[in-house]
């Protein structure tokens, strides 16, 4: 390996770690997020918690309304029933049977009866194959209501059995459960919801870490002044320079952004990610002349074109320290 060579390698190491260690110091002045970061989190909070809301209301509304429509569907299904008058729905021998039953379980008894004309007259296709009559005897040891609590029943009904000389309770009756109800309601409305709340929740806390981390700032230097409020500028500033990372340019103390050449711009972010605002010439070389043995000339160009700008738009001045490093200074001149 020739001289040239490893020069540059040693330098390009300790660019590297010096880099680091920049990076390091920087961490230790982040700021917290600004005012309008913190809005926007507070704003995607919010909508999702009004979106998963109205999906929870929407979805409960929508599963009484189903109940509600089973019910009505029992209710005209028995009416209808009654009103065909043919046979009794329930004979002379399934009435001794249930009070036998019913003496001899001490208790409410509940007798399910399958009636083709009480299903026929059903509406909802799912209701005719759950659906029964039952039926209760009306006399002094009828209790009435329901015995099954996850039953839907319809309005009872009392009618006249001439045959067995007995006054009988009718309800119409399905057993479904909440699940089974649910899953029969429209939840199309509450299912939209519910996945635009979650989209959004991913997209949001996808969108918030991005700007996050790109709104994580250094903390003013002492001696430094506030940004502009039109947000274009990053919020250290440093003899009237300022750098935005939004468009990667360099503003000065009008507040306007500076036209430098790309070479100057690289040279220009060197000194502003240093702490110091301070670099030697070898890093400068090592980072923007990789391929070059000796660019002390090269270098030397650059900043005696560069200097002039840093000094017409802002108020600070570049800096030889005997000839080992360059460093962006305030000019106290013009402050």
């Amino acid at each position: 390996m020739n001289t040239g060579a490893a020069k540059r390698s040693i330098n390009n190491t300790i660019f590297f770690i010096r880099h680091k260690k920049e990076e390091a110091q920087n961490s230790l002045h982040l700021q917290k997020p600004n005012p309008i970061f913190m809005n926007r989190r507070l704003l995607s909070v919010t909508v999702f918690l009004a979106l998963m809301l109205t999906s929870l209301l929407a979805g409960r509304h929508n599963y009484h309304v189903t109940r509600n429509e089973i019910t009505a569907d029992l209710n005209q299904a028995l009416a209808l029933t009654l009103l065909e008058k043919k046979e009794p729905i329930v004979t002379q021998d399934t009435i001794r049977a249930y009070k036998q039953l019913r003496r001899t379980s001490g208790g409410q008894v509940l007798i399910a009866v399958s009636d083709e004309r009480f299903c026929r007259h059903l509406k909802n296709r799912r209701l005719k194959e759950t659906s029964f009559l039952t039926f209760d005897v009306v006399d002094k040891e009828y209790q009435g209501g329901s015995t099954d609590e996850q039953a839907i029943y319809s309005d009872t009904l009392m009618i006249r059995n001439g045959h067995a000389g007995e006054t009988l309770a009718l309800k119409g009756y399905t057993r479904l459960s909440a699940a089974a109800v649910f899953g029969m309601s429209d939840q199309r409305l509450p299912a939209g919801l519910m996945a635009a709340a979650i989209l959004l929740a991913i997209g949001s806390m996808l969108y918030l870490r991005k700007r996050e981390k790109e709104n994580l700032v250094l903390q003013p230097v002492e001696g430094c002044r506030q940004p502009a409020e039109d947000g274009t500028q990053s919020a250290e500033d440093f003899g009237g320079l300022t750098y935005s990372d939004a468009d990667d340019r360099f503003y000065g103390v009008d507040h306007m952004p500076i036209r430098f050449t790309p070479m100057q711009q690289q040279l220009m972010r060197l000194f502003w990610q240093s702490p110091s605002h301070s670099i030697s010439k070898e890093e400068i070389c090592a980072t923007l002349w990789p391929k070059k043995d000796d660019a002390n000339d090269t270098l030397y160009t650059l900043i005696r074109r560069l200097k002039p700008i840093v000094e017409e738009h802002t108020q600070l001045k570049i800096v030889a320290d005997r000839g080992r490093n360059y460093s962006l200074e305030i000019n106290e001149l013009k402050s």
